[in-house]
């Protein structure tokens, strides 16, 4: 029995794709096709960055519940021995050589990176920053 490929989607691409359904954004078509026929993961990172946008936005009773049905559903990667250890050698590797991902504002996108590794996944996202990222796989 063969293994289905797996991807971890970044929050853009997870948002725009499963939650808000934006199919008027132009890189849906790109991103349907690069995830035919592989199962969608998500970073711990990710869910969270969802709930809080949810909460934060004030949605009602019957989006909040559509959102966490999705959610659930959705294979999540938590923090693990590996992923802390990825992460650890994440950051080491992107300070010394001067990766913009070590920047504090991309913590978040360097939990989803760490998860990516950890588990030998791919990474499709909506941005750059994950391009030149050591050990890391893009599904871009």
């Amino acid at each position: 029995m063969t293994e289905i490929a797996a991807s971890v989607v970044d929050t853009d691409v997870f948002s725009v794709l499963f939650i808000r359904r934006a199919s008027d954004d132009p890189r849906v078509p790109s991103w349907r096709e690069r995830l035919t026929g592989r199962r969608v993961v998500i970073s711990f990172q990710t869910r969270a960055e969802v709930l809080a946008g949810v909460r934060t936005r004030g949605w009602g009773e019957r989006r909040t519940a559509e959102a966490l049905q999705i959610l659930d559903r959705t294979p999540t990667i938590y923090p693990d021995v590996e992923v802390v250890d990825a992460y650890a050698t994440l950051v080491a590797d992107c300070r010394k050589i001067g990766h913009a991902l070590q920047d504090p504002m991309h913590t978040g996108d360097r939990w989803i990176a760490a998860c990516a590794i950890a588990k030998s996944f791919g990474v499709l996202a909506g941005d750059a920053i994950y391009q030149g990222v050591p050990n890391l796989s893009l599904d871009n």
